[in-house]
Order: C-alpha cells, then structure tokens, then sequence
C-alpha cells in the first residue's frame, strides 16, 4: 500500500474531508453580506416660518385651488377638510395652505408650496395657489470633463417638470453610484417664478482605493495564516468605470487572484462587469503524503441594472454567466481529476431603512442559478454509480440580514443565510457552515452539503472606536440532496461567543473567541480548538 493510503487509513475522518479544488474555490469567494452605503442628499433653502396668530377673523365657505395639475382638485381638497362656517384668523388661513403642502409632500413633491395670494376673503371663499415646484436649469458643475461624463445622467430630468423625489433621488444617487465620483447636488430659486435649478457638483475622489488585511480564517491543511490585498482603480479609462484586483496568500503556499472590469452602459444605472478568477492550492499537514495540487479558474460577464434606487428602499436586479475549469492532482498516486461548469444566475439585492424602536436597517440577496457540471471519463464513471451530479443542476440562495438599534449605543444584529439545491452538487457549489461568515465556533471547511442554513445573531454595544459584542451562531446542512449510502445525511452546528470590533481612521480590526454548542469535534481539521480565535486586521486606503 502506497505511503500516501497508509496515512488517510489511519484518520478515516480525513480521508471524508480532503479538500480540492472546487471546495476551496467556494471558502475563498464567500463574502460578507455588505451593509449598503449611505449617499448624500439633495440641499434646499429652509421653508418660510408659519404666520402669527391673531389680527382680524374671517368665516369661510369654500376653498378654491388653482394652480395645481399633478394632484387633483377632490384630493386636495380633502387636505384643509370642512371650512363651511368656520372662522379663521390669518395664521388659520396660512394653516390650511400648509396642509395643502404637506399633502404634496407626502405624495413625494418636496418643493410644492401652497400660498395664499392677495385676495378679498370677505365673502367667505378663500384662494389658494399652488406652486409646484418645477425645474429650471438642470446641470452639472466641475472640471469639462466630469461635467460631460455626469451631464448624460441629470439628461433624464426635465426642465419645466415637477421636481418629484423619487425620480430625483434616483438620478443624483444612480450619478453618485459610480467609482470615484462625488457628487453635492443643491436646489436654488430659479430665474423662473415657482421654479428651482438643480445644480450637482460632481469632483474626482480618490482615483484608487483598497486595503491590505491579515487574517487566521483559513484551513489548516491550506493556510490557516493569509494576507489579504485589494485594489481598486475607479475611472480610469472613462466616467464611472473600475478596475478591481484581489489577492490572497497562504503560509501553506494557497493562492488566490481575481482582476474584474467594470463600467456605466449609458446612464440610467445599467452595468456591465467581466472578471477572471484563478487559484492554486497545494495540501499540507495529514494530506501531504499526497503531493496534492490542484487549480480553479473562472470567467464570468454579467449585467446589474438598479430598479429602484432611494435613500430608504433599493432593489437592484443582476445577472451573470460563469465558466468554471477545476483541476486536482494528487502526485503519490498518479492521479488527476477535472471538471468544467457553466452557470448563470439572477439575483435581486434589496435594502430598506425604517425607524422601528427606534432605526433599522434590512437587507440581502435572493440568487438562482441554473448550472450544467462536465466531468472527465475517471470522475464521470464513479459519479454514475454514486452522487449523480454531472448534468444539469439548479440552486436559490437567499442572505438575510437586520440590524434594530434599540439605544444609542446598543444594536440588534440577525442574519438567515440560506441555500437549497435540486440535485447532488459538486464541491464548489456547496453550502459551507463553518468559518468567519458561518458558525464561527468550527473552522473553515466544516459541515458542508448540498443544502443547508447558517442563523447568526449578535447583541452590540457601541463605545467611540469599539464595538464589544455577543453573539451566537446555528446552522444544518443536508450532505447530499439525493443520499446512495447509508452515511449520516444530516449535519447541526452551533457556538457561542464573545467579541471585538475597533475602527479607527483607516484601522479595522476583529476578534472573536467562539465555544462549540452543538456539533462535536470538527471534522475537517481534528487538531481544532475550543474556543475558536479568530483575528482580522485590515488597514483601508
């Protein structure tokens, strides 16, 4: 027997977890559930004060409105409600026009005024005009060329429409959206009479940005130790356009590199992306005996369009294609394995703000994916008799996240991640629990399946640049969607811990001390401890 088998022999456990290609494939390209950034808001003069009560009383009864075509007379008239045979003073008067202009408001007009015009009220009709605020000019300011790269995104208002929030919103954000572009959008009284000209002052940020990290979340058999580096290059060959670089090392010689393209397909926030992917791995610890190697690589195009876009509610619809090329060597035994796949996927990401107890915040991403897997001869004549994964395959993924602050400094975290499958999968389309992002209690490469869930929840505080917390994390796989043995199908994790996050200026840091709850010993690294101590330092430029 080959020194090689003997070694697997003696940790059968091991020789149920030895990582390739595709497994570790997935450990690298899972990410964080990113909070969505704030952006600015639109700049506006502060409203004229209310009138003073008293002076002489008049009874009214009737109200016309004129002025006013994007709200119908019946609606606004309901606004101020019965005034037959009441008696007003002018601050009354003046109050009936501001409910008229808080209706507009509230049915998204923000700079719609409702006024009381010079008028004879003594025969008990009262006039009120309304302004609805219409554009005027509408244009960027800055450097000639940032005006002409921003210029096509304000082209979708129009000059003498009502400025309506919604659509502002959207086109000033969907504008500030691109890379290494800041924008100061304001509204200033117009040449026009109820008018306002929109000016949005758009500036170069940073041409680059990214940040170096070390971390300890990997495997032990492929680098528990990593150095983590990005780049991003934003707009350097047109308006809004990025060149975004990621790498990572491991002191078990694992690598990881990924380049992608970016950039605006016109303005209405339309965007394209392509991006190669490539990784190499070679096994250590119990599994060096093998000689084990082996290569991903992925190439991937896609599109991302924002339907709704908003300083409270987002809801953005992308879609992808992938080719995927796994190789795995294992030089002890002369053997090689390899597999392509092609997948494409739809997601919807969302986010929306609200102010229940007192702020919160919801977002995620729903995905589906439809796939087909290629093996080789080798692979594909085991796989007849076991897993049946090659041919087409279907998968949904959805990542669900809130964060309810209940106090000035005190947060309610809760995330649902959660992933189910028509079929066996291959290794680099399963679902992982263990790890950074998982249940933090087990290491990276534990407890994966063709189905499963991760809940994690974590109570906050706030104190200036830290952020102690507690936290607790579950989840369950199913092994294989369709079992062909008899082997335990079913795996539950859970731990408990405590932990520390510090930001300061361009500092980022993260510990973690995690206690196993349900699960056992891990099984993809037996030499695992409890508590699980996980570091994370970054430095962001």
């Amino acid at each position: 027997m080959p020194a090689a088998l003997l070694a697997l022999s003696a940790h059968p456990a091991l020789a149920q977890q030895l990582p390739d290609a595709g497994r570790l494939l997935q450990e690298n390209t899972r990410s964080a559930l990113q909070l969505p950034r704030t952006a600015p808001g639109v700049a506006v003069e502060s409203p004229a004060q209310a009138a003073q009560r008293g002076g002489v009383k008049v009874v009214l009864r009737a109200v016309v409105i004129e002025g006013n075509s994007v709200i119908a007379t019946p609606a606004l008239l309901a606004a101020p409600g019965d005034v037959d045979g009441k008696e007003f003073d002018f601050a009354g008067l003046d109050a009936l026009a501001a409910r008229i202009t808080a209706h507009y408001q509230a049915a998204g007009y923000p700079f719609a005024r409702a006024v009381l015009p010079q008028q004879d009220v003594s025969g008990g009709t009262l006039r009120i005009r309304v302004i609805e605020g219409r554009y005027g000019k509408i244009a960027a300011t800055g450097t000639p060329q940032l005006v002409q790269g921003a210029q096509p995104f304000l082209d979708h208002l129009t000059t003498g429409a009502p400025i309506e929030s919604g659509q502002l919103e959207r086109v000033t954000l969907i504008l500030d959206d691109q890379p290494g572009i800041k924008t100061t959008p304001s509204i200033r009284p117009g040449q026009a009479y109820g008018s306002g000209d929109l000016m949005v002052g758009v500036a170069r940020e940073q041409p680059y940005s990214g940040e170096v990290a070390l971390d300890n979340h990997g495997n032990r058999y492929t680098g528990k130790y990593r150095v983590r580096v990005g780049l991003e290059l934003n707009s350097p060959f047109t308006f809004g356009d990025q060149i975004a670089v990621q790498g990572l090392v491991t002191d078990e010689k694992m690598w990881f590199g990924s380049l992608a393209y970016s950039l605006p397909l016109g303005s209405s926030g339309l965007r394209g992306r392509a991006g190669v992917t490539h990784s190499y791995y070679t096994l250590a610890g119990d599994f060096s005996a093998l000689d084990a190697t082996g290569t991903a690589d992925i190439a991937s195009a896609g599109l991302s369009y924002p339907i709704v876009r908003s300083q409270r509610r987002n809801l953005s619809l992308s879609g992808q294609v992938e080719h995927k090329r796994l190789n795995d060597r294992q030089g002890a035994l002369d053997t090689q394995a390899d597999k392509s796949s092609k997948l494409a996927s739809m997601a919807l990401n969302f986010d929306a703000r609200d102010e229940f107890i007192r702020t919160g915040i919801t977002f995620g991403a729903l995905r589906w994916s439809l796939g087909d897997l290629k093996l080789d001869d080798s692979l594909a004549a085991g796989d007849r008799i076991s897993a049946h994964s090659a041919g087409a395959f279907r998968k949904v993924n959805l990542d669900l996240a809130r964060i309810q602050a209940l106090s000035e400094h005190i947060d309610l975290y809760g995330r649902l991640s959660r992933q189910w499958a028509s079929k066996n999968l291959d290794s680099s389309e399963k679902f992982g629990l263990g790890g950074a992002q998982g249940v933090r209690a087990y290491p990276s490469g534990e407890g994966f399946g063709d189905a499963g869930s991760i809940m994690q929840v974590e109570l906050r505080y706030t104190a200036q640049d830290f952020a102690p917390f507690v936290f607790h994390d579950a989840g369950k796989v199913t092994v294989n969607r369709k079992p062909w043995t008899g082997d335990s199908n079913k795996r539950s994790l859970s731990g408990s811990g405590i932990g520390l996050r510090y930001h300061h200026g361009q500092w980022y840091a993260n510990l973690v001390a995690a206690w196993r709850g349900r699960g056992g010993v891990a099984q993809s690294d037996a030499e695992a401890k409890s508590p699980m101590v996980l570091v994370d330092v970054q430095y962001r430029f």
